[in-house]
Parts: structure tokens; sequence; C-alpha cells
């Protein structure tokens, strides 16, 4: 083969192998002008009522059952909880550890507060309305692709 014909197959063999490995790099997902990936994100509506004399939430999406104890996970993942009041008088839902509470919910009236752990941690909730009752507990956990 003659020079000439050795440079355009070294040329072509170099540009095959430079678009091969410009199209690797961006079908991965490096380049691009806004994030393609959605964050994480659990959402929970609590329902405020009273059964037998007893004020108690109520899990509506989510967790169910009577006061549950709530999981979420540790880390960058926004914990969406979405609060009711389902009941007559007002109620105010305060998680401690967290220190953030609702606004005062009047009956039928709702709000949501968002919460984000790092750590692994369990902290509890109350109804604040008329003093501090305790009503269940929510638990940050770690979770990883090996357990």
């Amino acid at each position: 083969m003659n020079n000439e014909k050795k440079f355009v197959v070294i040329g072509l063999v170099i540009g095959c192998v430079g678009m091969i490995t410009i199209f690797s790099y961006v079908s991965q997902g490096y380049v691009r002008q806004f994030n393609i990936f959605w964050p994480e994100e659990i959402r929970q509506t609590l329902e405020f009522q009273t059964q037998n004399g007893k004020t108690v939430v109520v899990g509506k999406i989510g967790n169910r059952g009577t006061n549950p104890e709530l999981i979420m996970r540790s880390g960058d993942y926004s914990y969406i909880i979405t609060i009711v009041n389902g009941d007559s008088k007002p109620h105010q839902f305060y998680v401690d550890g967290f220190d953030v509470k609702t606004k005062l919910l009047q009956p039928d009236e709702t709000d949501k507060i968002i919460l984000k752990s790092k750590n692994e941690r369990t902290v509890s909730y109350y109804d604040v309305s008329d003093g501090k009752e305790f009503l269940g507990t929510i638990r940050a956990v770690r979770v990883t692709i090996f357990e």
C-alpha cells in the first residue's frame, strides 16, 4: 500500500474510534443541560381523627393503620407528609427532632411538611394543639444495595 492509502485508512480508524468514544460518553448522561434523573421522594398522607375519645392519626396514603410507625429513607431523599384534619376540633402536627410542625389545622384543612435526614434516627410525632400528645414514631433508615 502506498503512503496516501495508509494515511486515509489510519485517519478513518482514528475517526471511527473517536466517534465511538464520544457517543459512549454522551449516552451515559454526562452531557446534559438539565438533570434527567428524578429525585426520589416518599409521600404519606395522615388524617387526624377522634376514636373512642382519643386523638389519633390514621394513615390514608402510604403506611396504613392508626398512629402508624412511619419509615423514611436517610440521605438526600424527601419524605413528604400531608396532614389532613378530619376531626371536628383543631390539631397541629409536630415532629420532634426535626423541629417542624404544621400550621394549626382547623377542621377539613390540610398542610404539608417535608422531612430530610442525613443520618439514621428515630423521632416522635405529636399533636401539639392542646398540650403535647404522643401519636407515633418516624424512623429514618439507611437503604443500601447489599442489604
